[in-house]
């Protein structure tokens, strides 16, 4: 209803009775369909007693009398509020005094909840270097030598870092010289690297920004030490290209050792991550020179012997135990210690995580993440979803399931199971949303530790093989002959078919690979790709693709 329209009932009235009247209803502060109604009568009882009024002067005249009688208008406003209350049914005070009551109570419980704070009893950052480091003397410790030369790495000119990332036959003439003045100019560090690989442990005391907050945990020696895998990639190629092929194996050795140093033990994941990529460079370079150079028999022999030793104790699988140590710093930081659950979520502290773990954009990502399951993003801020006991328990639960058992899979076996998988994460999840928020990929990095297994298991077949044709004069038919000839001790197995590595003779030649990402076998078709692992075609191993 329109104001001229609701204003009708003031319209014959003396303009100081029809101002009075507004006064009142304004005063009253009610719904709109009870102040019309008293509006309308207000008007109507002064109409009445203005009805024998001679003139416009007599009606204003007695008007001021009649609201000198009524008093002020906020004290009657205020009455005929209280008189209509008085007068509504039984249903709708009780419907609005229940209303008022909840509202109260939620408002206190809002308050309360989030006013809670974490409180934080364990520095997780130093049970993580306690979790990786051995009961050995510090001189047994590789890592100061790594640091040592990725300081020095560090200071690198740009032009000269930007050549680290390429291979050596893959540039001109000018920058192979600049990199042969590298080799040369930085043999220090070269010889730190070698040195560190000689020793048995690796382990470092991991600092945060902010003393026990895992999740600002600094690793940027990471990235230097990617930069000394490649130098010594590059040195071995260079070594290779004089012919100095025991020391490009030396180098290539040392890479690998490097890549498992990093690797070794319940490291951060990232680190599991680095070390892989390190480890899968020394193996991508030994294909590429296996590819391009005539070996001695008795050479491969001592590289395939190297390589065996290397491997002999390596597990492949990726460990879980840090990742699930960040997610124990998470839940301390972001429930409170006592109450529902065992405690319950701190607003806050969920955003910082969230902020952390999305980066930049995470105030406009995590809040719509968070929206989409409308029911959770209620619930979490009502309290009622789950309590810290509960997310501990989830969190214990998923990350046993990691470690003992989907860690132990192949991609082949995930891959046929993953309903099943799917179905065992939610199920140990349960209502805990918030713990996806900073779950690690365990699927891909299941995959990348299978792919340098398989990458190295073929390179040692790779090396039998070209023993094999260099002493009898022809490739061997299969890979049963090459095992019974005792040039293998067992046949490598593809994880992602759960079948042995497909090896083809050819008429030159032979063709070894494994089925690759899309689990299918495409006979050694790389589908047009120049790198292997990719979602389509095969990871052909041999012939190495120029």
């Amino acid at each position: 209803m329109s104001n001229k329209e609701s204003d009708k009932p003031l319209q014959n009235l003396p303009a100081c009775a029809a101002e009075y009247i507004k006064l009142v209803i304004k005063k009253m502060r009610y719904r709109k369909k009870v102040r019309i109604d008293v509006m309308t009568e207000l008007a109507a009882h002064f109409e009445d007693e203005l009805r024998d009024c001679k003139n416009d002067a007599e009606k204003e005249q007695k008007a001021q009398n009649l609201i000198e009688q009524f008093g002020d208008a906020k004290l009657l406003g205020t009455l005929l509020r209280r008189a209509k209350k008085r007068c509504r049914p039984l249903w709708r005070t009780t419907l609005v005094r229940t209303f008022q009551a909840v509202s109260v109570f939620l408002i206190i419980y809002l308050v309360w909840f989030s006013s809670g704070r974490p409180v934080i009893t364990v520095d997780y950052v130093e049970e993580l270097n306690k979790l990786n480091r051995p009961s050995a003397d510090e001189s047994l410790n590789a890592a100061p030598l790594y640091d040592k030369a990725a300081e020095i790495y560090s200071k690198l000119p740009d032009n000269i870092s930007i050549l680290l990332g390429k291979k050596y036959d893959d540039v001109n003439d000018t920058d192979k010289q600049a990199i042969e003045k590298l080799l040369n100019d930085y043999k220090d560090v070269f010889d730190l690297v070698v040195a560190g690989t000689k020793k048995p442990y690796c382990w470092r005391n991991l600092k945060s920004t902010r003393g026990s907050d895992m999740m600002e945990v600094l690793m940027p020696y990471l990235a230097e030490y990617r930069r000394l895998a490649y130098s010594l990639r590059l040195r071995a190629q260079f070594r290779a290209r004089q012919n100095r092929l025991e020391d490009a194996f030396d180098d290539i050795k040392s890479c690998y050792r490097f890549g498992q140093h990093i690797r070794k033990g319940n490291k951060p994941l990232i680190e599991q991550l680095v070390g892989i990529a390190i480890e899968a460079i020394s193996v991508h370079t030994l294909r590429s020179i296996l590819g391009e150079h005539q070996i001695d028999p008795a050479a491969l022999t001592q590289l395939q012997k190297d390589f065996e030793q290397m491997i002999t104790d390596e597990n492949f699988t990726i460990s879980f135990k840090a990742e699930k140590l960040f997610q124990y710093d998470w839940i301390q930081k972001s429930f409170t210690e006592g109450g529902p659950g065992g405690g319950h979520p701190c607003p806050p502290a969920f955003r910082k995580m969230a902020e952390i773990n999305q980066g930049i954009n995470a105030k406009k990502t995590w809040f719509a993440d968070y929206c989409k399951n409308l029911g959770t993003a209620i619930s979490f801020l009502l309290g009622l979803s789950t309590g810290r006991n509960e997310t501990l328990k989830s969190v214990n639960g998923l990350y046993d399931f990691l470690d003992s058992e989907f860690a132990l899979k192949t991609p082949a076996e995930v891959q046929t199971q993953k309903t099943e998988i799917d179905k065992k994460v939610k199920q140990l999840t349960g209502r805990n949303f918030p713990i996806r928020l900073i779950v690690p990929p365990f699927e891909k990095t299941l995959q990348i530790s299978n792919r340098l297994k398989t990458e190295v298991e073929a390179n040692l077949t790779i090396i039998a093989t070209l023993r094999y044709k260099q002493e009898k004069g022809q490739y061997p038919q299969n890979l049963d002959e090459l095992k019974q000839t005792g040039y293998i001790k067992e046949i490598s197995m593809d994880p992602f078919s759960d079948k042995p590595l497909v090896y083809k003779k050819t008429d030159d030649n032979f063709i070894l690979y494994s089925v690759g990402m899309n689990f299918k076998d495409d006979g050694g078709d790389r589908k047009g790709k120049t790198v292997n692992w990719t979602e389509e075609g095969d990871a052909v191993f041999w012939p190495v693709q120029k």
